[in-house]
């Protein structure tokens, strides 16, 4: 039997027994106590006990004293060896796990790590750099820039392929992690409600805590080119806000860019499913592809020999280099050799029909008119909005009143080229429309 195969992304610990992901954990604990609660559980309790939550353990994974008490926790480490025990209980007490590791962690946490798992009633069977194991199972040759989000931060690892995957620099964009994406969507999200209804669901802990809960909801329908509905409870009153891509696109651009912008220059992008699941942020990159969320046990799979060879000597070998491999899951399915796909005509088919709120109109017989107060497309051109045009590769928006629209969270010249997936929002309003592709 294989091993477990452990992937240490805090975000959203990944377990996979033959690629198949039998148990995801985020990197949370809840400490009151005796009491310990690990992963899910301590995330839907953080803003109701926000002082009893530690969320930087695997982070920050060393052995200096906590800040604040957490019971019988002395230290980073005790935290994470709790999570790894709660972990392995529940997936059935494996022997062995395979961990796979972002290639932020130094020597020495992983040599805490290994120490760890040393002590755990387990045995660490490998230990691999995530970036080479998820692109391992990809091929196609190239120089390449793997993207993750985490929960603190978002790392970017640079790779060659060729007739091996070769993990090259590694670089850190602390503060653009999951967490504060998070914290500045639910700000943002708490406004639109105030605005709306006059209700503040940040006043409460257990509004705020709601609201927290859906976030994750939200990302996912607005990264599909739709919108989210989301409604709080408060005493006997039901209140509600309708959110598109416009709404969230400022507090999403200001971490989009810090990471952008620290893109290595010449390389194609490969986004992990975390990465390529925020609305928008593909937008301006040079995407050589997707990565679905099994891709690092694929690759895992396909090198175990390698990965779990016998140690020479004491130490196990950290893995950062692996032979490539053939495998089909990658979308979009690209020749990753050559591709190099433009930030508004990724490989993808044309635009067919605009939506906006929930109802989609055909594009086939266009121009469509748009107006900048929103509603249904016009039947004639508004002073106020813009035209769209199809085209073979998606539509060709142009401004009325205005030298530049907003697509996809950022300013755009007029005319400006758009895709499946794109948002136009003009600026100054609310109002937002989805460029989709329905088939079938």
């Amino acid at each position: 039997m294989h091993p477990v195969i452990m992937e240490l992304n805090d975000h959203e610990i990944r377990l996979a027994r033959d690629a198949e992901i039998i148990l995801r954990s985020p990197g949370y604990a809840l400490v009151n106590g005796g009491q310990v609660v690990l992963g899910e559980g301590a995330v839907r309790q953080s803003r109701l006990r926000p002082r009893s939550i530690h969320d930087q353990f695997w982070d920050r994974l060393n052995e200096d004293p906590l800040k604040t008490p957490a019971g019988s926790h002395r230290h980073h480490a005790d935290l994470a060896y709790s999570h790894l025990l709660d972990m392995h209980a529940r997936i059935g007490k494996p022997e062995q796990i395979v961990f796979v590791v972002p290639g932020k962690f130094s020597n020495m946490q992983l040599a805490l790590l290994l120490g760890l798992a040393e002590a755990a009633p387990f045995a660490a069977a490998g230990l691999v750099d995530l970036a080479t194991a998820a692109i391992a199972a990809v091929a196609g040759a190239g120089e390449y820039v793997h993207i993750d989000i985490h929960l603190h931060n978002a790392v970017l690892t640079q790779v060659t392929v060729a007739d091996r995957v070769r993990r090259g620099g590694v670089q850190v964009i602390p503060g653009a992690g999951m967490g504060a994406i998070v914290d500045s969507c639910a700000y943002a999200i708490a406004d639109l409600f105030i605005k709306q209804s006059r209700f503040d669901p940040q006043h409460l802990p257990e509004t705020e805590q709601e609201l927290y809960n859906q976030i994750p909801a939200c990302l996912a329908a607005l990264s599909s080119a739709g919108e989210y509905l989301m409604q709080i409870a408060h005493g006997q009153v039901q209140h509600q806000v309708r959110i598109d891509a416009a709404a969230l696109a400022p507090a999403l651009e200001k971490h989009y860019q810090r990471i952008r912008a620290a893109i290595p220059p010449g390389r194609g992008c490969l986004l992990s499913d975390r990465a390529a699941g925020l609305p928008g942020f593909a937008a301006g990159l040079d995407c050589a592809g997707t990565l679905e969320e099994t891709a690092t046990f694929l690759g895992c799979l396909a090198n175990l020999a390698e990965i779990c060879r016998p140690a020479e000597g004491k130490s196990m070998p950290y893995i950062t280099s692996l032979p490539r491999t053939e495998s089909p899951r990658i979308h979009p399915k690209v020749n990753l050799t050559k591709t190099r796909h433009p930030a508004a005509s990724p490989n993808r088919t044309g635009i067919t029909h605009v939506l906006y709120r929930g109802q989609a109109w055909p594009l086939a017989n266009g121009p469509l008119h748009l107006g900048a107060a929103g509603g249904p497309p016009l039947a004639a051109p508004s002073t106020s909005g813009c035209t769209v045009n199809p085209t073979p590769a998606g539509a060709e928006v142009r401004s009325l009143d205005s030298d530049t629209l907003v697509i996809n969270g950022k300013p755009a010249p007029t005319p400006a080229q758009v895709a499946p997936g794109d948002q136009l929002a003009f600026p100054g309003t609310d109002t937002s429309y989805t460029f989709i592709n329905v088939t079938g």
